[in-house]
């Protein structure tokens, strides 16, 4: 964007001699003064007189000199920017995530995507495993939160205000502390859980023939139905000999629990949640993991 001998006439003028010059640019000094008297011949002005201190600056020179620092950094700004605009736009998606709601599916699904969309970059947003929390996280959805993943087939949230992506169905697992004799399996069956305790949920969350099964008084199973899954919930478990209705979504919740797959066809929706009219981005990072498969 400029005469690049610009640069040799600054670094002579700062130098005083050509010989200086030539050492800080790494070039011989007769390519200096050849690319000086370029210069001159192109300007038609002398830029440089000789004096007992060596080069000096002429009056033309001076002027020269103040106005060619500014026109470079501003050429070297304009340049800058113009790359900038070039390069894709970072945009950061937020991701709800607390200890019920891990994001490690969600990573798992955006590593498949992530090298084909360099322009998003993920940020984590933590929030307590409370029912307030969850209002909260409604609340924010579209501002504080582009996105949380989770089962989705829910009546905890407002579906006015959000919608759901499927990304896929999580088949159920039974979940027991790692002192409980079913630990050591690596598949159970239904006959594996008659005469246990199995906790479960007591909303729209569970496919109801599941539900249904597991009640069956012939089965010998017990049930406890509670309204929401928390860390308390898990330290139960941990604590004691009941087993309780999990998925993988919540297999590293708690370390001193097991999660086994069972031998039956039930699964839940697992998905992202996501505001009503969300940013063009936040879908454009939705359809790029529902593209993964």
């Amino acid at each position: 964007m400029y005469d690049r001998h610009l640069l040799t006439f600054l670094q002579v003028a700062d130098s005083g001699s050509f010989l200086k010059a030539s050492e800080r640019l790494y070039i011989s000094a007769n390519a200096v003064t050849k690319q000086i008297n370029l210069l001159e011949a192109d300007l038609g002005v002398k830029l440089f007189a000789r004096s007992t201190q060596g080069l000096v600056l002429t009056e033309a020179g001076k002027l020269i000199y103040g106005e060619a620092k500014k026109m470079i950094r501003h050429a070297d700004g304009v340049l800058r920017r113009a790359r900038e605009l070039e390069r894709p736009q970072k945009f950061v998606v937020h991701v709800g995530v607390s200890q019920m709601n891990p994001a490690s599916i969600l990573l798992e699904e955006w590593s498949k995507a992530a090298s084909k969309y360099p322009n998003f970059r993920l940020e984590i947003v933590p929030f307590e495993d409370t029912l307030a929390s969850i209002q909260e996280v409604m609340d924010g959805m579209g501002t504080k939160y582009d996105v949380l993943a989770c089962p989705y087939s829910t009546d905890l949230f407002d579906w006015t205000r959000l919608r759901s992506f499927h990304l896929m169905d999580l088949p159920f697992c039974i979940a027991c502390s790692r002192s409980h004799p079913l630990a050591a399996k690596e598949r159970l069956t239904l006959d594996d859980l008659s005469g246990e305790t199995v906790i479960l949920l007591n909303r729209d969350d569970y496919n109801d023939e599941l539900r249904a099964l597991l009640k069956e008084p012939e089965r010998n199973i017990r049930t406890i139905e509670v309204g929401y899954y928390d860390i308390s919930t898990f330290n139960q478990v941990a604590a004691s000999q009941d087993l309780i209705l999990s998925a993988r979504c919540w297999a590293g919740v708690h370390p001193l629990i097991v999660t086994i797959p069972v031998d039956w066809k039930y699964t839940m929706p697992y998905g992202l949640i996501y505001a009503k009219d969300p940013p063009k981005e936040v879908l454009q990072f939705i359809m790029a993991i529902g593209g993964t498969e």
